[in-house]
């Protein structure tokens, strides 16, 4: 019993270490857009702004595609290896080569949508600037530091390369003329985060050379993921990119310092659930169900709090961070956004760290597809008429229907794993 007990303080306190340093990446990942998306707004003006910002956004497609999934099936399979005390190269190729293959395909994407649309064509040098952050993504094995439960060494890395990237756009962006500017200097942070990862991460692995064949298991069941995971995007970045296409590069201006501080919002429970996946993978269910009670608790009251803030707050909150009174002027639809801070964090819950733990990836794979149809169809619908209050009234409807969906299918799964009581 007192070995048990040593072993899970240890545990607990690999959890707490990476949990430390989570919060000061996401912590990272919070502050900086509150420096640099009111910085950009106020050089760029809210048309350049806008126009960066929808390049963005389809750029966060192409990472979802050279992820494929991976982030979570590959983390999991590397937490299984390390308890086993087995090596890691085989999977790690399996993803590495994967991801390389995945890169270059979404290159030849990019080339055929920039070039075959006026749209994209007339700034090409954008969206292909732009296509570094999807280079950084794919080679920065964010999953494999995950899985091993050593989250410092990504976290050194990221603020190092997230640091680089803010000096470099406050020093050389003035004017709406230094637009380029911004996708260069956020490719040269994400391809430097990624290579010094990468290299950190080999010291770990033995190389590999590309066996496709070997993983076919491994990829199908990273495709369920892959599925989820765009499905998932045809609410987040899906929307500013509908919103580019019908309404404009301005309203995507106004759009985007909402999103950015919800989504921001919405960060601060990734460590939470990060830091807790691997531990969770490998317990038995009645422990999982235990410690989803307690977070329920606290991930309901961390929403309440920050829709409340933005709710009271939120007027000053944009008039002290964005120059331009079109932002300011739509607060009520920032308020009503704010919904997305108390849904996000409950359904994450479930579909971020409850269903991938318990390898519910099919089950996973079909709530996100029903949302991603729900909110393309919804948007395809409200968008073109209302513009960016149809946009809002989406991305907020569609929240709330995956926690209503994730809180069925849960307390579903309980109901029918509960014993049954013999009479005698």
């Amino acid at each position: 019993m007192s070995r048990f007990s040593k072993k899970l303080s240890g545990e607990e306190k690999t959890v707490a270490k990476n949990y430390g340093a989570l919060v000061v990446l996401q912590g990272l990942n919070y502050l900086l857009p509150l420096l640099i998306i009111p910085f950009l707004e106020h050089q760029l003006g809210l048309e350049k702004f806008g126009l960066v910002m929808f390049a963005q956004s389809l750029m966060v497609f192409f990472v979802l595609i050279t992820d494929f999934g991976f982030s979570i099936t590959a983390t999991r399979e590397i937490a299984i290896l390390k308890t086993e005390n087995k090596d890691y190269s085989e999977v790690y190729f399996k993803v590495f080569w994967a991801r390389i293959v995945l890169v270059i395909f979404c290159f030849l994407l990019l080339l055929i949508l920039v070039f075959s649309f006026d749209k994209f064509r007339i700034n090409w040098q954008l969206y292909l600037l732009s296509y570094g952050l999807v280079v950084g993504h794919a080679i920065f094995p964010v999953w494999f530091f995950q899985g091993i439960e050593k989250m410092r060494f990504i976290t050194v890395v990221n603020v190092v390369a997230k640091v680089i990237f803010t000096v470099l756009l406050f020093l050389f962006i003035s004017s709406p003329d230094d637009y380029l500017n911004v996708p260069i200097f956020n490719s040269i942070g994400f391809i430097i985060a990624g290579l010094l990862s990468f290299l950190i991460s080999l010291k770990s692995v033995t190389w590999r050379k590309p066996n496709f064949i070997s993983g076919k298991a491994f990829y199908k069941e990273s495709l369920n993921m892959f599925v989820s995971n765009l499905s998932s995007s045809l609410y987040t970045s899906f929307n500013a990119f509908l919103l580019g296409i019908f309404g404009g590069d301005i309203l995507v201006g106004i759009y985007t310092p909402f999103e950015k501080l919800i989504l921001a919002a919405k960060n601060m429970y990734i460590p939470i659930y990060q830091a807790i996946f691997p531990y969770m993978a490998r317990k038995p269910i009645e422990e999982m169900r235990s410690m989803m009670k307690k977070l329920f608790m606290a991930v309901t009251a961390l929403g309440i709090l920050i829709c409340a803030i933005f709710t009271i707050l939120g007027e000053w909150i944009l008039g002290l961070l964005f120059k331009d009174p079109l932002i300011v002027e739509n607060v009520d639809l920032f308020k009503i956004m704010s919904l997305i801070a108390l849904f996000s964090g409950i359904n994450m819950l479930f579909n971020v760290l409850y269903f991938p733990a318990t390898k519910q990836f099919k089950k996973l794979m079909k709530i996100m597809v029903v949302a991603g149809v729900f909110n393309a169809v919804l948007s395809l619908i409200i968008v073109p008429i209302f513009k960016l209050e149809g946009t809002i009234a989406a991305v907020v409807s569609t929240e709330f229907l995956l926690l209503i969906i994730a809180l069925f299918l849960y307390r579903k799964e309980i109901n029918n794993t509960k014993p049954t009581i013999v009479q005698t």
